[in-house]
C-alpha cells in the first residue's frame, strides 16, 4: 500500500549530513552473519537491534542451565527490577518528547512547506487502510477456513477492540477481552490465561505493519532509494525486533528510530511520524488485538 499511494513523496525533507551517505548493499548471507555482534556492549552502543536480541537469547539460554535454583532467581528478579526502572525512564523522557516534537513539525513544517502535513495524513490513512485490508482480506478469510463463527467472534470482541482502540492501550482492554472470551465463547480459563498474555508479548502483527511503513515513508520524504529487497529484510527485521516491545512506553519509536539506523536512512523525518503516532497507535493497537483474540480459538 505505501509503495502505491507513496504518502512520503513531494515531502523532499533535507536529511542532515550525519547520516552515512553510504549505501550497503544488504543480502541475505550478510544480514545473518551481522546478527552475532563482536560483544553485547559493542551491539547496545551501536543500536543493532538484531544483536541486542541474540544476546539476549544466549543469555536466557545460560541462565536456563545454571543448576541453582536461588542463582536463577536471583537475576530473573534482578532483571525485572532493572527493567522496570528502565521502562520509568523511558516514560520520564517520552513525557517531554510532545514539546519537542511540536518545534520539531512547526520547524519542518516552516522550512518544507504545508505539504508535509498532507503527506502525514496520507500516512495515517494508508495505515488504517492497511490494517483493513489486512482484517478483510486475510484474517476473515482464515477465520472462514477454520470454521470459526465470524459474526459471533466480532460481537464478542467489539468491546475489547473499542476499549483497545480509544485508549491505544492492550493492557485496558485485556481483563475485558479475557472475559468475553470465557463467558461468551466458552473457552476455558486456563487456555485463554495463558494464550492472551503470550499474544499481548509476541503477535504484534499492527505494530509490524505500522513500523513498516514508517520506515517507508521516513525513505520516501527524505528521497532514500529503497528497493524492494531491502525492503523484505527491514520486514523480517522488523517482525523480530517488536517482539516483547507491548508493555514499554512508546517502544516503537525507540526501535524505529533503530531501525532506520540500521539500513542507513536518514531520520530527519522521524519526528513528524512521532507527531501523529498517537492516531496511528489506535489502529494498529485496535488492529492486533482482534488477531490476539482469535488464535485462542
Amino acid at each position: 500500500m505505501v509503495n502505491i499511494t507513496k504518502p512520503g513523496k513531494g515531502t523532499h525533507i533535507e536529511h542532515s549530513d550525519n547520516v552515512s551517505a553510504t549505501n550497503n548493499t544488504i543480502t541475505w548471507d550478510g544480514e545473518l552473519f551481522k546478527i552475532v555482534p563482536k560483544s553485547f556492549f559493542a551491539a547496545a552502543v551501536d543500536g543493532e537491534i538484531l544483536q541486542i536480541v541474540f544476546c539476549a537469547l544466549m543469555f536466557a539460554i545460560g541462565l536456563c542451565k545454571v543448576p541453582s535454583r536461588n542463582v536463577r532467581q536471583a537475576m530473573i528478579s534482578f532483571l525485572h527490577a532493572l527493567s522496570e526502572t528502565m521502562f520509568k525512564v523511558t516514560g520520564l523522557v517520552m513525557n517531554y518528547a510532545p514539546i519537542g516534537i511540536g518545534f520539531s513539525i512547526a520547524a519542518t513544517v516552516g522550512k518544507n512547506g504545508l505539504g508535509v502535513l498532507l503527506s502525514l495524513g496520507k500516512l495515517v490513512g494508508v495505515l488504517y487502510g492497511t490494517l483493513a485490508i489486512f482484517i478483510i482480506v486475510v484474517f476473515v478469510p482464515i477465520m472462514l477456513i477454520s470454521r470459526v463463527p465470524v459474526k459471533k467472534f466480532f460481537l464478542t470482541t467489539w468491546q475489547p477492540f473499542l476499549l483497545a482502540f480509544t485508549t491505544a492501550s492492550s493492557e485496558s482492554a485485556l481483563p475485558k477481552a479475557m472475559e468475553c472470551l470465557e463467558h461468551k465463547m466458552g473457552i476455558p480459563k486456563k487456555i485463554v490465561g495463558f494464550v492472551i498474555p503470550t499474544g499481548y508479548s509476541f503477535n504484534l502483527d499492527g505494530t509490524s505493519l505500522y513500523l513498516s511503513l514508517a520506515v517507508i515513508y521516513c525513505a520516501q520524504a527524505t528521497n532514500t532509494s529503497l528497493p524492494l529487497g531491502k525492503q523484505l529484510v527491514i520486514m523480517l527485521t522488523l517482525m523480530l525486533t517488536t517482539k516483547g516491545m507491548a508493555a514499554v512506553p512508546r517502544a516503537s519509536f525507540v526501535v524505529l528510530s533503530a531501525a532506520l539506523g540500521n539500513f542507513n536512512i536518514p531520520n530527519d523525518a522521524l519526528s513528524l511520524v512521532l507527531g501523529v503516532d498517537a492516531f496511528m497507535d489506535m489502529a494498529r493497537t485496535g488492529g492486533q488485538k482482534e488477531t490476539q483474540e482469535y488464535w485462542i480459538i
